[in-house]
């Protein structure tokens, strides 16, 4: 009796443990088989593949493959990568890729990588001709939104029969739909879509339809293709029955899925490369000096070929617009592997720097995040971020996060105290990862298994213990093991730190020297036109002013429009006293003209617009006012007590001897004292007793006094008329002239 009963049920149960079993055939391995646990972070690396594919593409693949596999494997815990390979279509011909490099690349991938723990195919874009099949080669697929496969035969060629063996044993061996496979090679294959009684979906070709329909219960045929795209498989169809894992709208959303922690959407440059390091040092606060000190360093690394640099932080943070650009250009670098190694602590603006690497590692006790104040100023001083600042930079951290595969949310919420990380699972994707509340809040049905990871009011630190849980990298305990990850245990490697350019620089940009600097430049200046000729003067002056701006210049403050600025102040001082006298509008141009170069040279904005940069423009003009009131004092006291110093009047060049009656010291100069203005000697003639250039002594009668050549030169002990007097300023003429 309980036979009888149990009997009529028998094949129902056998249909559905069959039905089950074919889905995990066609399927695969369910994302919940293999999503590693939330707090699980995996070793993985994209490989672009790029149309069309060729032999010497194949090589590369295999070189850098294999190199990551053993790599891992020979690490202290022995790892399995996952591989991404990225499949964009060609710039010129897309689609055009030969079938035999395909076929090649497509066995490779299929068969050959079995040190690894999952190849997966992303495909962001529409993929065709027989590029596709290295695509099918891979364990999972993932897909972009536009995205889709197929067809596989180039337009204009028919389906060679030849290939149909190849591609239902690659069908066979990847666990996918032969007949789905073979009409996307030959789309002019009649291939229908059907349901059957158990809800599933198979691809069958028109040619085996009555043997399917003999072991199928059909209840729906319909044609495969959508829209009359034939041989074209779509993103979301594939999605929507199991063929591709996922949707992602970016490679670094791959990463995210995958749990790659830190791994960018781009090929690593040290694989299948013999690996070429540098370890650049990032100590101290982050400023206009570092950052061209960093640029320093990272064009040698380009120019020695480096393919893999390591950045060893340890910063407490700096000035927002040196670590903005300091993280552009570390995120722009291409052609070499970058690490932000943070030693100790990559705090405020310099967690900006570690976020636009590669990788991020976290020596055992180091901390990165809490981005509320930047250091400014003179002192290092510090300030804290206003709203505006605040929205920007966390904008600019979660922009570097999703280019280098970190969390994006994590990376804002470093920056943005009002931001609340929750790390939930995705419906979409069927990834576990981190999002913002508003992500949430938006997509209330997308986001499930909820989980808040930091709420509202402080800005998010995180520690080395918190490192991989939160998705932004590992931790070791010494740098031997950092150095090993890599392949580079025990190996040396050279340590760039600031050269004695680099602490000359940092001295001479020091406020108090910058202003010695300019003191002494424009002192000696003013020394140089009181004597006679071109001596001592004018070069310390000349050397003053040098390094000045070669410091600024290096240190990133100054470019070549306030050199420009500075030598054309120059030019039109000179024009003013050689060959248009009279102090107007060329000697006005060329001191407001060099003053404004030194201003300019001084700070990296030309206007300030932030609270900071007004107190920096402050500090400058200031330095500069006390700097020109420094040269003003020093003048008087030049004029008053210099001729009479038993060692600096040896550099006054002596007059040439006086063939006048009168033979008194030449050098010394009768009292004006009971003349109220010298208007009285325009008109008279006198003798130079020193050379005029343009400015120098002349003797009218018993009276010695400075006068200004109205032209270029003047020798000594030659004739000369006084042409007008302003003020104290008597200039005179060759007589005869």
């Amino acid at each position: 009796m309980i036979r009888s009963r149990v009997a009529p049920l028998l094949p129902l149960v056998w249909g559905i443990l069959i039905g089950v079993a074919w889905v995990h055939v066609r399927v695969g391995p369910t994302w919940v088989d293999q999503a590693p646990a939330a707090s699980e972070t995996n070793t993985g690396q994209f490989f672009p593949i790029v149309e069309p594919i060729t032999n010497e593409a194949i090589a590369q693949v295999r070189a850098a493959t294999r190199q990551l596999i053993d790599r891992n494997a020979g690490a202290a815990q022995g790892t399995r990568p996952i591989l991404v390979f990225e499949f964009r279509p060609g710039e010129t011909l897309p689609g055009q890729s030969e079938f035999g490099s395909s076929i090649d690349l497509a066995n490779y991938l299929s068969k050959n990588l079995g040190g690894a723990k999952l190849t997966v195919a992303y495909v962001p874009e529409p993929l065709k001709g027989y590029a596709v099949l290295a695509a099918l080669a891979c364990d999972e697929i993932v897909m972009g939104p536009e995205a889709s496969l197929g067809p596989i035969t180039p337009e204009g060629q028919a389906a060679d029969p030849g290939y149909r063996d190849l591609v239902r044993h690659l069908a066979l061996r990847k666990g996918r739909d032969p007949d789905l496979l073979l009409g996307m090679l030959d789309r002019n294959a009649d291939l229908r879509a059907i349901r059957t009684a158990d809800k599933q979906v198979h691809y069958v070709l028109a040619d085996s339809l009555p043997e399917f329909r003999r072991s199928h219960q059909v209840l729906e045929d319909q044609p495969a293709w959508e829209g009359g795209r034939r041989g074209v498989l779509t993103a979301r169809r594939a999605r929507e029955e199991g063929f591709s894992k996922l949707t992602a709208d970016s490679a670094a959303e791959v990463a995210n899925v995958y749990r790659l922690a830190g791994q960018a959407a781009a090929g690593d440059p040290t694989l299948g490369q013999v690996i070429k390091p540098v370890w650049i040092q990032i100590q101290g606060p982050l400023d206009t000096v570092k950052k061209s000190y960093l640029i320093r360093r990272i064009e040698q690394a380009r120019q020695e070929r480096v393919n893999l640099v390591f950045f060893q932080i340890n910063s407490e943070g700096g000035l927002s617009s040196a670590a903005d650009s300091v993280a552009d250009m570390i995120a722009g670098i291409k052609d070499m592997k970058t690490v932000a190694y943070i030693d100790d602590r990559a705090m405020g603006v310099s967690a900006l720097v570690a976020l636009a690497c590669h990788d991020i590692v976290f020596h055992r006790g180091a901390r990165m995040g809490d981005v509320r104040q930047q250091v400014t100023g003179r002192g290092g001083q510090v300030q804290d971020l206003t709203p505006l600042e605040i929205n920007a930079l966390a904008k600019k951290a979660a922009t570097l996060a999703d280019q280098k595969g970190h969390p994006a949310a994590v990376a804002r919420a470093m920056v943005d105290p009002d931001a609340v990380v929750i790390e939930a699972t995705d419906t979409k994707t069927g990834a576990t990862g981190f999002v913002l509340e508003s992500q949430v809040q938006a997509e209330p049905n997308r986001y499930v298994n909820q989980q808040v990871r930091k709420g509202a009011g402080e800005v998010l630190e995180v520690k080395s213990d918190d490192a991989v849980s939160y998705g932004l990298g590992q931790e070791v305990s010494e740098t031997e093991d950092l150095k090993g990850m890599h392949g580079l245990r025990g190996k040396p490697i050279r340590i760039d730190g600031p050269t004695w350019v680099d602490s000359l620089v940092t001295i001479l940009t020091d406020p108090f020297v910058s202003w010695v600097l300019l003191f002494i430049g424009l002192f000696m200046l003013v020394l140089e036109l009181k004597l006679p000729g071109i001596g001592l003067p004018a070069i310390t002056s000349a050397l003053a002013f040098l390094l000045f701006f070669w410091s600024h210049y290096l240190s990133g403050t100054a470019d070549q429009l306030e050199i420009i600025l500075f030598l054309v102040g120059l030019v039109s001082l000179a024009l003013e006293l050689f060959v248009f006298p009279g102090f107007g509008v060329f000697g006005m141009s060329g001191i407001l003209l060099i003053l404004t170069s030194i201003v300019m040279a001084s700070h990296t904005f030309v206007w300030p617009t932030q609270e900071y940069e007004y107190r920096e423009m402050g500090y400058t003009l200031l330095q500069v006012t006390i700097a020109m009131a420094a040269v003003g004092a020093g003048a008087v006291i030049l004029a008053r007590y210099f001729p009479s110093l038993p060692l600096f009047n040896r550099l006054v060049l002596k007059p040439e001897p006086w063939t006048g009656l009168v033979e008194d010291d030449p050098v010394a100069k009768p009292s004006a004292e009971g003349y109220e203005s010298l208007a009285f000697l325009v008109g008279e003639t006198g003798r130079t007793t020193t050379v005029l250039r343009p400015t120098g002594k002349a003797r009218f009668g018993d009276l010695l006094i400075d006068v200004t050549a109205d032209g270029f030169f003047i020798e000594p002990d030659s004739l000369v008329e006084v042409v007008d007097v302003q003020g104290s300023r008597v200039i005179v003429k060759r007589l005869g002239s």
